[in-house]
């Protein structure tokens, strides 16, 4: 199942970095797959999550959001640290810093921290 999670913000890192848009498929398609792994209650909150995204979806409109509450889910299931927002902000703001840009694509950063967090896990650093 990490192999799920590090393939989906690898994907998003791909459309991001190509198109600057994270495609909702990939984002509510990947967080719908966690209903499988969740007691029904918890699947009533995720769905009352996906469904207000959905109809204020033109509001919202931000792919790095949609694909950080993803981890945010995926992570809890997989047991992983909750460190791997502290890489991406970690990195992120290291990229700002040496890029000097004002916009910046972020699922980069995720799927940077993501890793990052996964790795420190196995080895025993967190």
């Amino acid at each position: 199942m990490s192999l799920f999670l590090i393939s989906t913000v690898a994907t998003a890192t791909y459309f991001d970095l190509k198109s600057r848009r994270i495609p909702n498929w990939l984002t509510y398609g990947s967080t719908a797959i966690s209903f499988l792994y969740f007691e029904k209650i918890f699947i009533a909150f995720i769905a009352i999550g996906i469904l207000t995204a959905i109809l204020f979806g033109n509001l919202i409109g931000s792919g790095d959001i949609k694909l950080s509450i993803c981890v945010a889910i995926w992570s809890q299931i997989l047991n992983l640290s909750q460190f791997w927002i502290f890489f991406a902000l970690l990195f992120a703001g290291l990229g700002a810093l040496l890029g000097r840009q004002k916009s910046l694509p972020f699922a980069p950063y995720l799927a940077i921290g993501v890793l990052s967090s996964y790795l420190a896990r196995r080895y025993g650093f967190i």
